[in-house]
């Protein structure tokens, strides 16, 4: 006699991204896990007098969305802080004008936060800086995120709480702009660190944050997100309590980032934890470290100089020497490593440390990761395949920062960004991610751009390196699922597996690919529980 389900989802087209991308009519649930996947009339005979029906309409039914790359807290913080992405705020003057308005309604003293503006776009064609910021508010302390997550702007008062001062040197693998009167209030990479300490969020933001992303993610479907940073610290214990209490129902795997050798050597690596600590609700991920900037900044370190300024190649964290040093020991005490580098300097960087751990230390399964592996020509694409990578990737990245890669970068440096197709057809599983807040969090605008890369202007980055759905699919549900070392667990429509699910109001194999990323998610499921569910 057939077990009888808890829910049975029928009438539709279910993605169920299993080996052969099979795709079937009906699924049924038991429990917190996948009971049956096939034909109608097959699931429908696990019904029960007590059975909840799911009649799809002709909607699609795919795994639940995992999000590989993002920064879960900065996602849910956005709701306190200035949107510079918004419209109107295309020249520092509207900043300026939105910080105005917001200091007029903030605690004095407090800090007034902005994201998402970018130099590129603003009417100045530059960052604000320290002196525009001042006529907003000299009393707040602001701080504006650039929309890369790796230059800040701020004002006075946020430098003397961070205690710079005019006279400040630039830290190895950052820098200050400046002129004749000082610190202009514009730092890249590392010199932000100062910035980031002195405007921490209080735990009552944090708990705020988590929760907002949580519901954030759900409505779009997305049921993991890989934390690529903020989950350090205060903010870990409080997710934590979160999840225990039932108030976080993504779950999460928070990369322990390390951006100082002295920090990881002394704490993290003698603690003997590492990757794959906790459950699947909230586990401990890759051992991070940024070796270069950001492919928008731009300051992401390349081997060849920029073609819109060929004084500049990018900003490296790391001499090589130190690189190799600090992942070593990651790799000897059993993490998972993983790198942010976006340059093919950085990459290069990264391959060579990695390939030096493994060959000082033998070990089997080890999935490292490069986070973004952005400017990846062949020569590089080869020592990826070889050395067994899990690239992880934003295609979503083509959209806002695409015509900005070609003009930054030349034509031909940009056609080999981000080369999902390439390297997956070498067998390579390559995870889709947002990267967000710096690009949009909905997968399904990542699952678009997989299939477009398309930039704002209409141009196209790379046209050889566009995927199918099935393959974009797969990037941003079983390929995330396999960068964590849970293939066995999510990311598919199998029986056995965790019933995280997503219905999309819409059969996607019909949809223009430019019209994906605006799909409504009805209901979100996780671990078969309803947890979203749209109005």
């Amino acid at each position: 006699m057939a077990e009888n389900a808890d829910v049975i989802f029928s009438g539709g087209v279910v993605h169920t991204v299993d080996a052969e991308n099979r795709v079937a009519e009906a699924v049924a649930i038991a429990g917190d896990r996948i009971l049956a996947v096939g034909s109608n009339a097959t699931v429908l005979g696990h019904a029960g007098p007590a059975t909840r029906r799911v009649d799809l309409q002709g909607r699609s039914l795919t795994p639940g969305f995992i999000d590989a790359h993002a920064h879960f807290v900065f996602v849910g913080s956005g709701s306190d802080s200035i949107d510079c992405k918004a419209a109107g705020m295309g020249s520092i003057s509207a900043i300026v004008e939105a910080v105005r308005q917001r200091a007029a309604s903030t605690a004095a003293g407090s800090w007034i936060r902005g994201w998402g503006y970018d130099h590129s776009r603003l009417e100045e064609q530059r960052h604000p800086n320290r002196f525009d910021l001042d006529l907003a508010s000299p009393d707040h302390p602001v701080v504006l995120t650039r929309t890369c997550g790796h230059i800040l702007a701020w004002n006075t008062r946020a430098m003397e709480l961070a205690g710079l001062t005019d006279q400040e040197t630039d830290p190895e693998g950052g820098r200050y702009d400046r002129d004749e009167r000082g610190l202009l209030g514009v730092s890249y990479e590392r010199a932000n660190d100062r910035i980031q300490a002195a405007s921490t969020l209080t735990a009552e933001e944090i708990r705020r944050s988590l929760g907002a992303a949580n519901q954030a993610y759900l409505a779009s479907g997305c049921t993991s997100v890989h934390d690529a940073a903020g989950l350090t610290g205060r903010p870990m214990d409080i997710a934590t309590s979160m999840v225990a209490a039932g108030e976080l129902q993504v779950r999460l795997y928070a990369f322990a980032t390390v951006n100082a050798a002295d920090h990881a050597l002394t704490g993290l690596l003698p603690s003997g934890v590492r990757s794959g600590f906790g459950d699947e609700r909230l586990r401990l991920g890759a051992f991070k470290v940024i070796t270069d900037g950001s492919s928008s900044g731009p300051t992401a370190a390349t081997r060849e100089p920029y073609t819109s300024d060929p004084s500049d190649s990018g900003i490296a964290y790391w001499e090589q020497d130190d690189l190799d040093a600090l992942l070593e020991r990651a790799h000897r005490a059993g993490w998972q490593c993983t790198v942010h580098a976006v340059g093919d300097r950085g990459i290069e960087q990264t391959l060579d440390a990695m390939e030096r751990a493994q060959a000082a230390f033998p070990r089997d399964g080890l999935r490292h990761r490069i986070e973004h592996c952005g400017i990846t020509p062949p020569d590089l694409q080869a020592r990826v395949i070889r050395q067994g990578i899990v690239p992880v990737m934003q295609p979503a990245f083509f959209w806002e920062f695409g015509d900005g890669y070609i003009r930054n970068y030349g034509r031909e440096r940009a056609d080999v960004m981000f080369p999902a197709k390439s390297l997956i057809e070498a067998g390579v599983p390559v995870a889709g991610s947002s990267d967000a807040p710096v690009t949009d969090y909905r997968p399904l605008f990542g699952v678009e751009q997989a299939l477009t890369r398309a930039t704002m202007a209409g141009d196209v980055c790379g046209p050889d390196e566009r995927v199918d759905l099935d393959t974009a699919l797969r990037m941003h549900t079983i390929n995330g699922a396999y960068a964590s070392f849970e293939e066995e667990l999510k990311g598919s429509i199998e029986p056995g597996k965790l019933a995280d699910l997503a219905i999309v109001d819409a059969d996607l194999r019909k949809v223009p690919a430019t019209e994906l990323r605006d799909l409504p998610v009805s209901m979100t499921w996780v671990g078969g529980r309803l947890v979203s569910e749209a109005p």
